[in-house]
């Protein structure tokens, strides 16, 4: 750590602008450095299992969550709102193209299973849930 009086005397030769360009990086770093650690404990709190104390961070997890989920869904509608085939535009849940009449691939859907932190739908077969990172096994 570096001494106080080595400090002072840096500090003797700054002007104001730069004494605020110090201050400001060094509250960036300590806002770094802090954020680091905030992460390592809620990662051990969420691998320990003590929902209960990241609650208002899981709210937060899940919200991100479906919000990109929900890009993500409107992002895979918008790709198949275009015939494959003759690339006319397709009307929402439609089977089949009403121009040519071409099949429109339709999602199965898979077995879901609410994470026990955060309650996402998560797909059964999976060790981790996606939105918060929590372990999926045991579940029932």
């Amino acid at each position: 750590m570096t001494e106080w009086e080595t400090i002072q005397s840096r500090f003797l030769a700054m002007n104001p602008k730069e004494l605020n360009e110090q201050a400001e990086q060094a509250r960036r770093e300590k806002g770094k450095l802090l954020y680091e650690i905030g992460e390592r404990h809620y990662t051990r709190l969420r691998t320990e299992g003590k929902h209960e104390e990241i609650r208002a961070i899981l709210e937060q997890e899940v919200l991100i969550y479906g919000a990109l989920l929900r890009i993500e869904e409107m992002e895979r509608e918008a790709a198949r709102r275009a015939c494959k085939t003759c690339k006319a535009t397709l009307e929402p849940g439609a089977k089949f193209c009403g121009t040519c009449g071409t099949p429109v691939p339709q999602e199965a859907g898979a077995k879901k299973t609410p994470c026990r932190a955060c309650r996402t739908l998560q797909p059964a077969d999976q060790p981790y849930c996606t939105c918060c990172g929590s372990e999926m096994s045991g579940l029932s």
